[in-house]
């Protein structure tokens, strides 16, 4: 049995036609599973959770499959109160789809359903934990961070530009445009960072313009924060950028866009399981562009090989039969 969470406003409305295609391949496959539909921000969770409730076990995990975004993910993935009991599949209907550029998996609609329907074994992933100040702890697949990303996922949360622009097909120079007015308008701020608790090391950020936490390589829809993360290393790949100045900024831009930062000064990257930063004045915090908060203490941390995810079956070719 399979369980759809199935968000028809992934993609500005993407989502709805990608889940009539996949629906058909269902049926005429023979194929048993149930479908929710989410119809408000935070019901992907709910159902998840309910999910996993009802319907899985240890001995016989539940597979979800989210038809949605980015956000939809990030929500089933916080939906999943334990993950031995899951596995999860994903068809990206989103204008970003970084989780599933990030661990390989199809984007276009007939094969990743094959692949999920004809995988035996799923491949356990990383997964991400972020915490700011009392917060409760938000899980992600994708990446966290604080400042110029963080900045520009809140605004695109709120932005009428990005349903525009969706609906044109072109969703993905929200985050261009957003990032460049942003770049000028955004405060910089100072702090403190430890990597994996060592309190004798501990590093000044000065002016800090972002700091992302990856699991996977992309953010933003492709941009490489972290050119070398690998989701199965147990790592959070950190990518911060300090002390630039604005009009220099916007020059590193492209270098960026192509993963080629690590050529740049006041860039760092570095791998490490936890981050704790403590910033002078609040900074906003996302999720897997999430909004959560503007926060001053954030800790991020690393759940080694926690997911179970469904990829890698034995063919994306529409072609295949459904063999379980």
């Amino acid at each position: 049995m399979f369980y759809f969470i199935v968000n028809y406003g992934g993609g500005s409305g993407h989502g709805k036609k990608t889940w009539k295609d996949v629906r058909g391949i269902l049926d005429s496959e023979k194929v048993p599973f149930r479908a929710y539909r989410t119809k408000y921000p935070g019901h992907a969770m709910r159902i998840a959770t309910e999910i996993v409730r009802r319907y899985s076990s240890k001995e016989i995990p539940a597979s979800i499959v989210v038809v949605g975004g980015d956000g939809t993910v990030n929500e089933v993935l916080n939906g999943i109160m334990d993950f031995d009991r899951v596995w999860l599949g994903v068809i990206p209907t989103g204008s970003g789809n970084d989780f599933a550029r990030g661990h390989g998996l199809p984007g276009k609609t007939v094969p990743a359903l094959l692949h999920i329907l004809n995988c035996d074994m799923p491949e356990k992933v990383d997964v991400g934990c972020v915490t700011g100040d009392s917060n409760a702890p938000r899980l992600f697949g994708i990446s966290t961070g604080i400042g110029l990303d963080a900045e520009v996922c809140k605004k695109a949360l709120q932005s009428g530009q990005k349903k525009l622009l969706n609906g044109l097909g072109l969703g993905k120079l929200t985050y261009l445009t957003l990032t460049l007015e942003s770049l000028f308008t955004m405060k910089t701020n100072s702090g403190r960072i430890i990597f994996d608790g060592d309190l004798e090391s501990v590093a000044h950020l000065r002016k800090l313009i972002f700091l992302s936490g990856m699991i996977t390589r992309w953010e933003g829809g492709g941009v490489p924060m972290a050119p070398d993360a690998d989701p199965r290393d147990g790592q959070l790949s950190c990518c911060l950028a300090t002390d630039i100045p604005k009009w220099k900024s916007f020059f590193d831009l492209p270098f960026l866009v192509f993963g080629k930062q690590k050529k740049l000064k006041g860039f760092t990257l570095r791998d490490s399981r936890t981050i704790d930063i403590e910033m002078e004045r609040p900074v906003v915090l996302h999720a897997d562009g999430e909004y959560c908060g503007d926060v001053r203490r954030i800790h991020m941390e690393v759940l080694p090989r926690k997911l179970n995810l469904l990829k890698g079956g034995t063919c994306g070719d529409p072609r295949c039969s459904y063999r379980r």
